[in-house]
């Protein structure tokens, strides 16, 4: 990305209209879309799977006591519970649900700790967790000792996930996994500047994280997608719009707590930065475009999956994919996570 015309966004709260969770009970900027979206049920066994879950974060270490409370505090065991609550009990839940926390303990890294960190502490994690995915080691190769927490919680999670699926997942999920760790490192090299929102596009277009979830999804369902279905154009399609409506509404949601921090690397900043829109016409247009890919992403998931043609597990995919979505945004609207002035930091070890 070149860095010729970016611009920083000075930190501190945005003026105008408020943007994100923080607006309201209301929904805020995606009132509009929940009024359409019903919230998926959370799971039956709800209690049992956030118990479960806040044992095993304890015990990776990752975090201390009171970021471990923290993290719980922004609801993302709910989000879980609602993702898959048409799931049974059962590893790929256990194992997709740690997949989201790790995420967000990972996303909190880049975000916030390594935001303007002038160390290469960044860079060896980046390269310490893409070599614990990587498929070249020989067989009788033994890889190296993770060095922190996060490798060690990363390596088990990484081969309780390889107990689970078959070639075709785990080749998807580790390129998209180290395009997810690549293009975090090349958001902090900005540090904080705003991309132009075609630079903004192509980042988010290289991007790995949205791709990485609907790996967890197929997770999560045990589903192991061959590559002829995961790569026909249908799939490819309703997987960009998945990809663009999650992106965007995250954009809207955190748009608060990121511009606090002096993060720019938002499409509502892009905007507002080099295309001088005032806040709420920059709002107003992503929430609309958040609008247009929510209903084609419907579209296309319900012609997939009401077709005979496609075989069970594409059919149950493409539904999956759409309630995630839905639990998602309904998430995103609330969570404590995108208001800045309400719950601190979770806290590393």
């Amino acid at each position: 990305m070149s860095r010729a015309p970016v611009q920083r966004l000075p930190a501190g709260q945005p003026a105008g209209p408020p943007v994100g969770p923080s607006a309201g009970p209301s929904g805020g900027p995606l009132a509009g879309l929940l009024d359409r979206i019903p919230a998926p049920a959370p799971h039956p066994h709800a209690d049992a799977l956030r118990e479960e879950l806040a044992h095993w974060l304890a015990g990776t270490g990752l975090l201390d006591h009171e970021g471990t409370e923290r993290l719980l505090e922004q609801d993302h065991l709910d989000l879980a519970s609602r993702c898959w609550g048409d799931l049974p009990a059962g590893p790929g839940l256990r194992t997709a649900t740690q997949w989201l926390l790790l995420g967000w303990i990972l996303d909190d890294h880049f975000d916030r700790h390594w935001l303007g960190d002038p160390s290469d502490e960044a860079d060896r994690t980046v390269r310490e967790l893409a070599a614990l995915l990587a498929p070249e080691l020989a067989p009788d190769a033994v890889a190296p000792a993770p060095r922190t927490a996060l490798a060690r919680a990363f390596r088990t999670l990484w081969q309780d996930s390889v107990a689970l699926t078959g070639p075709a997942w785990r080749a998807r999920q580790t390129a998209d996994f180290r395009c997810y760790l690549e293009s975090s490192l090349d958001f902090l090299r900005l540090r904080g500047a705003t991309p132009t929102v075609p630079q903004y596009l192509s980042h988010r277009e290289r991007g790995g994280a949205t791709r990485c979830a609907a790996g967890t999804v197929e997770l999560a369902h045990r589903l192991d997608l061959p590559e002829q279905f995961h790569h026909h154009p249908q799939l490819v399609d309703l997987r960009s719009r998945f990809d663009h409506l999650v992106g965007w509404a995250n954009d809207l949601c955190s748009y608060r707590a990121e511009t606090a921090t002096g993060h720019g690397n938002n499409l509502l900043c892009a905007l507002e930065v080099h295309e001088r829109l005032p806040q709420a016409a920059a709002a107003a247009q992503v929430a609309a475009l958040c609008g247009a890919e929510l209903t084609t992403l419907e579209f296309l998931a319900e012609g997939i999956a009401r077709g005979s043609h496609w075989p069970p597990q594409v059919r149950c995919y493409v539904r999956a994919l759409v309630r995630f979505a839905h639990a998602l945004l309904h998430w995103m609207a609330t969570t404590v996570r995108y208001r800045p002035e309400a719950v601190p930091l979770p806290r590393a070890r």
